[in-house]
């Protein structure tokens, strides 16, 4: 071992040049939309539509995604989406995890929150990461299938969603479908055969024709991006992290101390960073 490791004083005063400890944990719910995290993406180039912004709402516990276009982003907007096509759907959450985006602490959604008994968790500000709907990355999703169609982003959501609620996820092996329902959807991918072969019959409606192929071919693309990505996600995380020790009754460790500055003392300066040795007991 090395004599650094060793010496008790060099331990006490000397910074550790090591990674922090504790790789990715992320918390998980109890039940389905027991927690919810939202998030707004944009503004985006106005579609044909006149919707600039994507609000996204995902369940903490399963996973699960929903993506609405949004004309404007302002918190009346985002509140009657909530409660129209969320609360009202899946039933009132006990926790709501959003950014400090002005939208998200407004009085509207504060009232909204006090109203339903639902505790709206605030991420810190300058720490995206903290709020899991924001690690989803929606920006490459549209860009593949959009192309150089800019406006045409709004009709493309239901294809992202439908492909990250049908992804496998690298944490549980599962797709978020099979959290929340107990069975697989059939994907394009399955059943992708026989749409080929129906469309190929002459009788066969010619308005649908298209949009069963697109539906086959994007659902595809964005599942593929969302495979690669998934795993990613962690191994990024953890890359500036080390695994948690383990340590076992009767070994010797020291204890960071966060002592506090004294200016006109100028306490701090000379202070030990550790304190100990102290013994485990348990």
């Amino acid at each position: 071992m090395s004599p650094v490791k060793n010496c008790p004083d060099c331990i006490k005063y000397k910074a550790s040049n090591q990674k922090p400890s504790g790789l990715l944990q992320i918390p998980v719910p109890a039940q389905c939309f027991e927690t919810l995290a939202n998030d707004l993406f944009g503004p985006l180039p106005e579609s044909k539509e006149g919707k600039r912004w994507i609000l996204s709402i995902e369940d903490c516990s399963t996973k699960w995604v929903e993506l609405f276009a949004l004309p404007n982003a302002t918190a009346i907007e985002c509140a009657i989406t909530l409660i129209e096509e969320i609360l009202l759907r899946y039933g009132i959450p006990h926790r709501l995890i959003s950014d400090n985006g002005n939208q998200f602490v407004s009085a509207v959604m504060q009232q909204i929150c006090y109203l339903l008994n639902i505790h709206p968790s605030v991420i810190p500000v300058y720490h995206p990461q903290a709020n899991p709907v924001e690690r989803k990355n929606l920006k490459p999703r549209p860009a593949i299938l959009v192309q150089d169609k800019h406006d045409c982003w709004s009709e493309k959501l239901p294809f992202i969603r439908f492909a990250l609620n049908t992804a496998k996820c690298e944490t549980t092996g599962h797709t978020v479908a099979f959290l929340n329902f107990g069975r697989e959807l059939r994907t394009p991918s399955e059943v992708v055969k026989d749409i080929r072969v129906v469309i190929r019959i002459d009788n066969f409606v010619p308005e649908i024709t298209p949009y069963l192929k697109k539906f086959a071919k994007f659902s595809t693309q964005i599942r593929e991006v969302i495979e690669e990505q998934e795993y990613s996600r962690k191994i990024y995380a953890d890359k500036k992290r080390n695994a948690v020790s383990t340590y076992q009754p009767g070994e010797h460790v020291f204890v960071a101390s966060h002592p506090l500055s004294i200016a006109a003392q100028g306490i701090r300066k000379l202070m030990p960073r550790r304190d100990g040795p102290y013994v485990i007991l348990t």
